[in-house]
């Protein structure tokens, strides 16, 4: 593996560079994740053998961990100012947003008691939120055809149009932190995310587009 280049002395570094990382790049880390094969493993390790391996393990996932919590840290403050524009201009609050993603990712029309569980709230506590929804036209509410006690709740396409516009903000955000890479800090980080990208529930996330 390549190792890293660090800057000379008296030269300046990278807007982004404190974040390809303490023992080695982020990206670098990230692209050595992978399960090992049962038949690459050595056979029968000594005990002794055995617990360095897995003090080793647990120490490479905690500094992998805390990496990536300084990623995402450093996204969370730096990428997120046109999310928090888009955020105060609906004027939603986030147990809101988190409701409509849940409606919107549901495959049928929820029970409001099942949506009260999702974003753990309680069931007058939901039907409040709810009611604002309804009347600023971002869900539907009816009755369960088959039990009329029970009401059911799904997203409008007006719901789906605020997540679509709270996505693309988020999406700039990201867009502007991947101009301020380097050359190299961008193809490593996108080698590692390949990998990454290659498990079904992740790359389920990918932004619409028409490459997509």
């Amino acid at each position: 593996m390549t190792p890293i280049s660090r800057p000379k002395a008296g030269s300046v570094a990278p807007p982004f560079a404190h974040l390809f990382l303490r023992n080695q790049s982020f990206c670098e880390i990230l692209a050595c994740v992978q399960v090992i094969p049962p038949a690459t493993q050595a056979p029968d390790p000594s005990p002794h053998a055995t617990a360095d391996l897995a003090g080793t393990g647990s120490h490479a996932t905690e500094d992998l961990a805390g990496d990536l919590f300084a990623v995402i840290v450093y996204l969370h403050k730096h990428c997120n100012a046109d999310l928090f524009e888009a955020v105060a201009a609906l004027e939603l609050t986030l147990t809101q947003i988190k409701l409509l993603h849940h409606l919107d990712d549901a495959p049928a029309a929820l029970t409001l008691k099942h949506a009260a569980e999702l974003v753990h709230v309680s069931l007058p506590g939901a039907s409040r939120m709810v009611d604002d929804l309804v009347r600023r036209g971002f869900v539907d509410r009816y009755e369960d055809l088959e039990d009329r006690r029970m009401k059911r709740v799904r997203a409008t396409d007006a719901a789906r149009a605020v997540i679509r516009r709270l996505n693309a903000a988020r999406l700039h955000g990201l867009q502007e932190f991947a101009r301020g890479l380097t050359d190299t800090e961008r193809g490593r980080f996108a080698a590692a995310l390949s990998t990454l990208l290659e498990r079904p529930d992740v790359a389920a996330c990918r932004p619409e587009g028409p490459d997509r």
